[in-house]
């Protein structure tokens, strides 16, 4: 491994490394159809992307209709589950530049992560479907027990595992939650503007540098410096 920095880069999954958007709208929608509601634009779901998929299904609930109790939000939620995980390739593309920026890092000897609120199963048929499992060195997803972003749980998880500190260490997302993850574990951010699945305008994040796709990020990590 490279003793330059950084040592270790961690990658988002959603609007980050790919646009899972369709695919996630179309199960959105499925859902929704079982209880007579919707269906929402891909537009609309992209806007409520974010914070696992429990936030998601509560979002498009109420934005349908009225707000479920309790139990029957759970219920949906759990069935949510299971119609993504027949949406997770078929409309699902990795975003512009992507292959050839992880390529280039891992040439240059950087060690690569994934933190991603996704669920662990999903991320594993999406990996393979792309290609991307040969490439990272950690894969920190969904599941019981684990804290999602924006707590640095996940990002906490994923150093262990390369085997690095926060001070070498660069998280790359396209939400508040990834900055305000990489934030409380200590480690540097680069927000990527093409993905899309935010309200709030990429320069607002507070990420270290935004990025206009992954073609920039090699640029972007050589003018970054380690924190003090």
């Amino acid at each position: 491994m490279t003793s330059a920095w950084p040592r270790a880069v961690l990658f988002d999954l959603d609007g980050t490394l790919i646009d899972s958007a369709p695919d996630i709208a179309a199960a959105v929608n499925e859902l929704l159809a079982r209880s007579g509601r919707g269906p929402l634009t891909v537009a609309a779901v992209t806007s409520m992307i974010g914070n696992g998929v429990e936030k998601l299904v509560e979002r498009a609930l109420n934005a349908t209709g009225e707000p479920l109790t309790p139990e029957a939000l759970e219920r949906e939620q759990t069935a949510m589950l299971d119609i993504y995980g027949k949406h997770l390739t078929g409309l699902t593309t990795l975003l512009p530049g992507v292959p050839a920026a992880l390529d280039a890092l891992r040439r240059d000897g950087i060690r690569l992560g994934l933190a991603t609120n996704k669920q662990q199963r999903f991320i594993e048929t999406i990996f393979e479907h792309f290609g991307l499992s040969s490439l990272f060195d950690a894969v920190i997803g969904g599941g019981p027990g684990i804290v999602k972003k924006p707590a640095p749980d996940m990002l906490i998880a994923a150093m262990k595992q390369l085997g690095v500190t926060s001070a070498d260490t660069v998280m790359v997302g396209d939400s508040t939650s990834d900055v305000e993850a990489a934030r409380a574990a200590g480690a540097r951010s680069v927000i990527v503007r093409g993905g899309g699945y935010t309200s709030v305008p990429a320069e607002q994040l507070g990420a270290d540098i935004v990025i206009a796709d992954m073609t920039g990020l090699s640029a972007a990590l050589e003018s970054l410096k380690p924190r003090s």
